[in-house]
């Protein structure tokens, strides 16, 4: 779940730079029936290693989004 908020998060950020202007949730939305699916799938052919990585490497702010989540 935590790369496909950082994924989304970085959608938002380009589409606001696009726009100009902060598009807010709409991304999310756009972005979950772009890519969701896909991604989703992809995540599933990982072997765990692989997801530790890929969890390594996006922002802090996002792994304390999820650890405050998950409690």
């Amino acid at each position: 779940m935590g790369i496909q908020i950082d994924e989304m998060e970085k959608y938002k950020y380009i589409c606001s730079e696009k726009e100009g202007c902060d598009v807010g949730k709409r991304a999310y939305f756009e972005w979950t029936q772009k890519y969701g699916k896909k991604v989703r799938e992809w995540l599933e052919t990982l072997t765990d290693e692989e997801i530790d990585h890929l969890f390594n490497s996006i922002s802090d702010r996002i792994k304390l989004y999820i650890l405050q989540k998950a409690h």
